[in-house]
């Protein structure tokens, strides 16, 4: 038998241009790839992951493999095609890819990590008939379960019952033996979807997160790789868990934009789960969400995915389905009535009668802090964070060792650098300094005026900077120890709380205002996924606030009516080819130095666009845009954008790189969620 070599991927880049160092195999080793394996590099014994094997002799002398780690977790043969696709479509090195699959913990540790980890073998609880199901679930379950689609996308309203539905569909696959994925927005923002099933299934789930330590997922890895963790619930990340006989991917919420990571590679789950499917026939992702994607209610329309349908609520104590009523407020009116509160008339009166009920209110504000920024009335100057392009938040309290502190402090909510309260303005010397805008800290510092008496939660990223506050929090008010909570957009990401009866969303238009192509959808999701929130058990109103209560995001919102959101959108799009007719792929290049930002953003754009004119595959691109980020300086550093559009614009790019390589710094985002 010919001499065999084995080629070694690190967590780490090696050369510029070689992803794996190749090796020499002992005689009779029992080898393949997707094993880890113990190797010289630079005199220190190494670990990496044996990516091919080939007989191929190098031009070179090779070290042999000092030992293969048969008892460590490994990969599959279709995680490492897996890897090779994300490496591929998202135009990121391999070695950034593997750090998705593999815990630090099993490269890092002196002595080699083991499967022999402690792992709760208990088994799972199955009550199969925890719920009554709605014959709304009743044929939403039955359709499910007679699709010949891989993918399902299960549109249903706010209160629906969707994670009944996905606990139906997970018992019979733990019964047989098969291991199901949960996949949530953020992990630390559900805690009811880890309660919800450990109530039928046990405890013995593992619970994937980009918070875990080290060792606390090296174990969970490893008992998934062992199949003693059938059911594995997580943010994006858990999509990589060493599954061995994966049946089931459930994505609730798959509309939220916390599903796409902003770091290389910049993968969206819902499309590395979809390229599972194509692996794996047996394999079904379902696709939960009140509000789903434009482009996953479009892949159904065009039957490319299958649609189920559940239009009703759950009923209520009072036998009815009804979602909320909602009331819309121009808040031009409430200025020409002489209002200047942050609260409209009816919102004043409903939150008094709420709380003269015992019954609970949320109210909604997609931004933190007691003021968006500070302005001299003197000159018109607005304090800006001195390391990026954007005005400072000024905060009446601040978050410092865990612990909410009363000290005023102006927070740059991009870098965050924290800054002292100047007594005279840095441009003229005035004193007249006035807060202006609107936060969090500043409805709660108005509603402890006009009710003393109330229990006042806030749940922010100042209030909830671990798991644990957050977990805290909702159980607080899930428990009825307080009246009313404050929050930023976490608050609407499916949380059950039985006893609220009025939703207040204080100002509407901050997602509108954003320049962006999916600032209505953004708007329309954020406003119906809180509105959700009332009315579940008791009836329940939502006041929506707004200066714009013209636009159809805002109205269809009032409607509750997605449909005709779609239908406005989709043409939007299809009129301005944006996704889903068009394909984008954003690149941002940074300097510290303005005029290099500058030079090479353009020069690069010029590069491309020659190469598109000359290129024989002119039809993967229709178009080729440079503009300044929408915040041109952050973290000290200058920022231009390219965005590329076509039926297939990263295909064009790899074709770019491969004659003539990008800066290593460049951010590659292929299908961005945004253009800013």
């Amino acid at each position: 038998m010919s001499q065999q070599y084995a080629e070694i991927l690190f967590p780490r880049k090696i050369f510029q241009d070689q992803p794996t160092l190749t090796y020499s195999i002992p005689e009779n080793a029992e080898i393949r790839p997707g094993l880890m394996a113990e190797v010289n590099l630079r005199g220190k014994i190494n670990r990496g992951l044996i990516w091919k094997i080939h007989s191929d002799k190098p031009s070179f002398a090779t070290k042999p493999l000092e030992k293969i780690l048969h008892d460590s977790i490994s990969l599959s043969e279709s995680q490492l095609e897996q890897m090779a696709y994300i490496s591929d479509y998202y135009l990121c090195p391999l070695h950034k890819v593997l750090k998705l699959f593999l815990p630090a913990g099993i490269f890092t540790k002196k002595k080699p990590p083991t499967l022999e980890t402690p792992i709760d073998t208990s088994k799972p609880v199955h009550l199969k008939e925890l719920f009554p199901l709605s014959e709304d679930q009743k044929k939403a379950l039955e359709k499910i379960n007679s699709s010949k689609h891989q993918t399902i996308l299960l549109h249903g309203v706010t209160g629906s019952g969707k994670t009944e539905i996905y606990r139906r569909l997970t018992l019979p696959l733990i019964e047989a033996g098969k291991q199901v994925l949960i996949l949530v927005p953020e992990i630390s923002l559900t805690p009811q979807t880890v309660q919800n099933f450990q109530k039928q299934f046990g405890k013995n789930i593992a619970i994937i997160h980009s918070k875990l330590t080290p060792k606390k997922k090296l174990d969970y890895f490893a008992g998934i790789f062992q199949e003693k963790h059938q059911i594995v619930i997580g943010s994006r990340s858990a999509l990589f868990s060493p599954f061995q006989k994966l049946g089931l991917i459930i994505m609730d919420e798959e509309h939220e934009d916390s599903y796409k990571q902003d770091q290389a590679p910049r993968y969206h789950a819902r499309t590395v789960a979809q390229h599972l499917l194509s692996k794996n026939p047996e394999l079904k992702l379902i696709l939960g969400s009140a509000t789903p994607s434009i482009e996953s209610y479009y892949a159904a329309s065009q039957g490319q995915i299958d649609l189920v349908e559940m239009p009703k609520r759950l009923p209520n104590e009072e036998k009815e389905h009804p979602l909320p009523t909602i009331h819309l407020v121009d808040l031009r009116e409430e200025l020409r009535k002489k209002n200047m509160s942050i609260f409209s008339e009816i919102l004043q009166e409903k939150i008094t009668d709420r709380l003269a009920k015992k019954e609970q209110v949320i109210l909604f504000l997609n931004r933190r802090g007691a003021a968006s920024a500070l302005l001299c009335r003197d000159c018109g100057h607005s304090e800006n964070c001195p390391d990026c392009e954007v005005s400072l938040t000024y905060h009446n309290r601040i978050t410092v060792e865990g612990s909410l502190m009363p000290a005023e402090r102006l927070i740059c909510h991009h870098c965050g650098k924290i800054s002292k309260l100047p007594t005279n303005c840095s441009n003229c010397q005035g004193t007249r300094i006035k807060y202006i805008g609107l936060g969090t800290q500043k409805i709660e510092e108005e509603l402890r005026k006009l009710h003393p008496q109330a229990k006042i939660v806030r749940a922010d990223r100042d209030t909830t900077k671990t798991q644990e506050d957050f977990l805290n929090l909702y159980e607080t008010f899930r428990d009825s120890l307080a009246d009313i909570l404050i929050g930023t957009q976490m608050i609407g990401k499916g949380l059950h709380l039985p006893n609220v009866t009025l939703v207040g969303t204080v100002l509407a238009d901050t997602s509108l205002t954003i320049p962006d192509f999916r600032a209505a959808e953004k708007t329309f999701q954020l406003l119906t996924q809180v509105a959700g929130r009332s009315g579940r058990s008791k009836p329940g109103e939502v006041v929506i606030q707004t200066y714009s209560p013209e636009n159809y995001a805002i109205q269809n919102t009032i409607k509750h009516d997605y449909q005709s959101f779609y239908q406005k959108e989709i043409k939007e799009r299809l009129e301005n080819l944006l996704p889903p007719f068009k394909k984008l792929v954003k690149l941002t290049i940074e300097d510290q130095d303005s005029q290099k930002a500058y030079l090479y953003s353009h020069q690069l754009a010029h590069d491309l666009e020659k190469t598109r004119t000359d290129s024989a595959e002119q039809n993967q691109i229709d178009s080729i845009n440079i503009y300044p980020a929408l915040i041109p300086r952050l973290k000290k550093k200058f920022r231009w954008q390219i965005l590329l559009t076509g039926p297939n614009p990263a295909e064009f790019l790899k074709e770019f790189i491969s004659k003539k390589p990008l800066r290593s710094e460049i951010k590659i985002d292929i299908d961005p969620l945004n253009t800013i």
